[in-house]
């Protein structure tokens, strides 16, 4: 494939490994706003109509884990309805590793009794004995504390960042960092809220990733263009 552009009849491959293709993203812009705008739409749109699917680290709750070999989700629910819990409500996976699979089932919060007879229950119906089904739990309020702990950090972090910028550059350019960097973050959760993925501290930590690279690359950009701007604030164009 090749494109011709005043002449050059090199491959599109060619001409972007050698820094010979111009792209007019200022003339473009209006498009990538839409498109932009689009997307950033369906994110918060999603976020406020099922918001996110979070783990228990989060919203609190037991996690049952049981060989799967002689059990089947619907035995799984079978177990939990027998134990008074609401089987609908509850989330049940299949993970696989090891050279066996597992079933992970995860409710609420429980009292230790409820835990316990779960987890021997489970081991029956899974014919394996009652030490091969590891339980974990996580009080809601902790969960709760971590999650505004996490809100009240990321708000503290925006603003000391935007004074920073504000003081180093200016405040047009903190302004303009601090859309871009919530223009990222708000894409990526509403990416999670529509499709429900589970939103577990790993996930936090790849969402702060995304934060410090979507920071850096601003920052870069700022300091070239506080460089360049001494250079032609004196030219005219024509």
């Amino acid at each position: 494939m090749t494109q011709i552009v005043n002449g050059d009849q090199r491959s599109v491959w060619r001409r972007l490994t050698e820094g010979a293709t111009i792209v007019d993203f200022v003339g473009r812009r209006r498009r990538a706003f839409i498109a932009s705008g689009l997307v950033l739409a369906v994110a918060v749109i999603s976020l406020f109509a099922q918001g996110l699917n979070l783990g228990i680290d989060f919203k609190g709750g037991v996690v049952w884990e049981v060989p799967s070999a002689q059990l089947s989700t619907d035995q799984a629910r079978t177990v939990l309805t027998g134990q008074g819990l609401d089987a609908g409500s509850a989330k049940i996976q299949t993970l696989s590793g090891a050279g066996e699979e597992r079933l992970r089932i995860q409710v609420g919060d429980q009292p230790d009794s409820v835990r316990l007879a779960v987890r021997t229950a489970l081991s029956e119906a899974a014919q394996v004995p009652a030490d091969d089904v590891s339980v974990a739990s996580v009080s809601s309020s902790w969960g709760r504390s971590i999650t505004e702990k996490a809100v009240r950090a990321l708000v503290v972090f925006f603003v000391i960042l935007s004074l920073f910028i504000a003081w180093r550059f200016e405040w047009r350019m903190a302004v303009g960092a601090f859309a871009a960097i919530v223009h990222d973050i708000v894409v990526t959760v509403g990416l999670y809220s529509l499709l429900g993925f589970e939103v577990s501290p790993a996930t936090v930590v790849a969402f702060l990733t995304i934060l410090g690279y979507s920071l850096y690359d601003t920052i870069v950009v700022f300091d070239k263009i506080r460089d360049v701007t001494p250079r032609f604030s004196g030219a005219r164009v024509a």
